[in-house]
């Protein structure tokens, strides 16, 4: 247990962040750390826009450590690996691909097109509903289509 110096309430050690910087847990609980950042980010709009475009490339690779663990070097590569394209389409895009990956162990597969990482998305990361949906627009669709051009 633990006692937060910002609201006084002891709390499980799991309520408090481990500092990056020193090997030990920060003072201020989860709550009021979240609180206060808040209220920093609120009050300083102005300072997060100023930081980026200070600094893109660098915000850039800023995201990508702390979402995926991937340096802008190693997202370069990734790139380069899949040929300056969508891992699944092959298609080229202007604006940065996504990072695709595996949402319950965090491990990175590749990079996608925003369509191709949406797609992977609302399938739920479930391989077995993205076959069922291209088995059913390899089979069912032609049918369709044929059954409405004779309808009219």
């Amino acid at each position: 247990m633990k006692t937060c110096t910002k609201c006084s309430v002891e709390k499980a050690l799991s309520e408090f962040w481990q500092d990056g910087r020193r090997n030990r847990l920060l003072p201020h609980c989860k709550t009021c750390k979240s609180a206060a950042a808040k209220a920093w980010r609120d009050a300083n709009k102005h300072k997060a826009a100023e930081r980026y475009w200070s600094n893109p490339a660098g915000e850039r690779e800023r995201h990508l450590v702390r979402k995926y663990g991937v340096t802008l070097e190693c997202y370069r590569e990734m790139l380069e690996r899949q040929g300056g394209a969508c891992a699944i389409c092959r298609k080229t895009q202007q604006r940065a691909f996504d990072v695709d990956h595996c949402h319950a162990t965090g491990r990175v597969r590749g990079l996608l097109c925003t369509n191709c990482n949406r797609m992977i998305g609302h399938a739920a990361d479930d391989a077995a509903r993205l076959r069922a949906a291209a088995a059913y627009l390899e089979s069912i669709v032609p049918q369709v289509a044929a059954a409405f051009i004779q309808a009219c």
